[in-house]
């Protein structure tokens, strides 16, 4: 938990420091969203039946992007992290992510850059494959690092407006890592038996928009495609957010935000045969209410 605050602590204070540069210098353009999410069930001889319920969730989801003459810089970071509690399955993991992309830009024409990329993403903590499993303290299926993805893309950018970016990158490494040994001896995330790294070389695009829809109403979407020359090429890998954010007032805004990702290196388990087979899509969908901030 100390490692979870300490990232976010640190993405405020980058934020703020920024904020003091663009205050001096207007080719900064900052974009910057965070907040706590809270909810809590309580029933008391309550004849429909229920458990008592409390959840939580921190996020911080900023942008920093510099622009000066031919040259862009920027920069983004996307920290999720939250918890669930029930009578019966005590403190559960409902939210975990980690994202921290910058991209270098030179510009060729009006609207077009020659870019390259760097995206890190992984997850704060352990994870189990339900409540139960937590309880009985069986082995987690994913942790920090375990698995971890760093892509580089150098490619062609279609920047029309401050608000909208598209990467075309013809030439994109991608490295997915599994550093826990019990995963990686299982295969895990598509290693090999025993290894703890996968590399792949493919194509990839990666969308970024970030719109005031209304004076008080926010979206931020991210979408990124990657389909590898040396792995299964054509199979395209997909990781979309989309977040949300409808500000009340200066301190409390409701969010609702999504996930969607497949990807076909994570193999699904039967549970009848306990056999792996094809990739599904996952979908994760938050709704919540609490205390927000924006810059």
């Amino acid at each position: 938990m100390k490692k979870i605050f300490s990232i976010l602590a640190l993405a405020g204070a980058v934020t703020l420091s920024a904020q003091a540069q663009e205050e001096k210098d207007s080719k900064w353009t900052l974009k910057n969203v965070g907040g706590i999410n809270l909810a809590q069930t309580s029933l008391t001889n309550w004849a429909a039946g229920g458990e008592n319920s409390v959840a939580w969730n921190v996020y911080f989801n900023g942008s920093a992007n510099y622009k000066s003459d031919r040259w862009s810089w920027d920069n983004g970071i996307v920290a999720d992290f939250g918890k669930t509690y029930t009578s019966s399955n005590k403190w559960q993991k409902s939210l975990d992510k980690l994202n921290l992309n910058t991209k270098v830009g030179y510009g060729i024409s009006k609207h077009w850059n020659m870019s390259f990329l760097a995206d890190f993403l992984t997850q704060f903590a352990e994870g189990h494959k339900n409540a139960a499993a937590a309880l009985n303290n069986e082995a987690p299926i994913s942790k920090f690092m375990a698995p971890g993805y760093l892509t580089t893309a150098l490619g062609f950018d279609y920047k029309p407006n401050s608000n909208f970016s598209m990467l075309m990158s013809p030439m994109t490494g991608k490295l997915t890592f599994v550093t826990d040994k019990a995963l990686s001896d299982a295969g895990a995330y598509g290693v090999q038996k025993g290894k703890n790294v996968l590399a792949e070389v493919g194509a990839s695009l990666v969308a970024n928009y970030n719109q005031n829809i209304t004076s008080n109403i926010n979206l931020i979407s991210k979408l990124t495609l990657f389909t590898a020359y040396n792995n299964n090429f054509g199979n395209i890998d997909v990781n979309w957010d989309v977040m949300v954010s409808f500000k009340i007032n200066k301190y409390l805004a409701a969010n609702f935000s999504t996930n969607l990702v497949y990807d076909d290196d994570i193999k699904t388990i039967d549970e009848k045969t306990k056999m792996p087979h094809g990739a599904k899509v996952q979908l994760r969908q938050v709704l919540g209410l609490g205390v927000t901030y924006s810059l």
